[in-house]
């Protein structure tokens, strides 16, 4: 009923009471109210509610608005927390900052390092492969050298070769044409010597035949004048 509402103590006289009647480190927080209750349950009354409808509404009110009051206290941060979380998180980053710098600035001293290590191979890589192919050249220069002398030897030798293969040649054909002259030169001079043999036979027997042809006429003649 509306005459135990209003009987109700206050708040600071319950929280009186039960600290008397509880310990210290028990006693709960003193209740509050956060809006008139009387009064709207008042004005509820005027709405056509019932007395036991409007006390009704009037504790599910209050006891939604308590509780969302409790959640919204659980989840907010007093000024304090906030100052020192945001100088915490501060902290971290200046410290996260310093850290990330001091590594980028050891990775870039180690990529120089590295670098400087590098162009060094390089350089020494080049400086090698510079003085291979000065060495490679001059070999080959002296290998072309060699193979030009060796040539210019084998063609002094076969030059040689050729002039004591001429040599021979004409030694040979010289001696060859020298026997073969002898041997023409006995040829036509057995032919020469059998060819006036023969001449010489020839005109024997023309002088013997004609001598006998004579002879011949001479009987003939000394017959004819005989028979005359």
């Amino acid at each position: 009923p509306i005459e135990t509402v209003l009987q109700m103590p206050s708040p600071a006289e319950s929280a009186a009471e039960e600290k008397k009647q509880k310990p210290p480190h028990l006693q709960p927080p003193p209740y509050v109210h956060h809006f008139d209750t009387y009064s709207l349950v008042q004005d509820l009354e005027k709405g056509n509610f019932k007395y036991g409808q409007s006390v009704e509404l009037m504790k599910a009110m209050r006891s939604i608005l308590a509780e969302n009051l409790g959640v919204a206290r659980d989840g907010l941060v007093s000024k304090s927390n906030v100052e020192n979380e945001t100088y915490l998180f501060r902290a971290a980053c200046s410290e996260l900052k310093t850290e990330i710098q001091n590594n980028r600035k050891g990775e870039m001293e180690k990529m120089r390092a590295q670098r400087t290590q590098l162009q060094h191979e390089v350089d020494i890589l080049t400086q090698k492969m510079t003085q291979g192919i000065q060495s490679m050249k001059d070999d080959l220069k002296g290998l072309f050298d060699d193979r030009k002398m060796n040539v210019k030897m084998e063609q002094r030798t076969m030059e040689s070769r050729i002039q004591e293969l001429n040599y021979k040649i004409t030694v040979t054909l010289n001696s060859d044409a020298r026997s073969d002259v002898e041997s023409m030169r006995w040829v036509l001079t057995r032919r020469a010597a059998l060819a006036l043999v023969i001449v010489a036979l020839a005109v024997l027997g023309t002088l013997r035949y004609t001598a006998y042809m004579t002879q011949m006429q001479e009987e003939e003649r000394k017959k004819l004048a005989q028979s005359h």
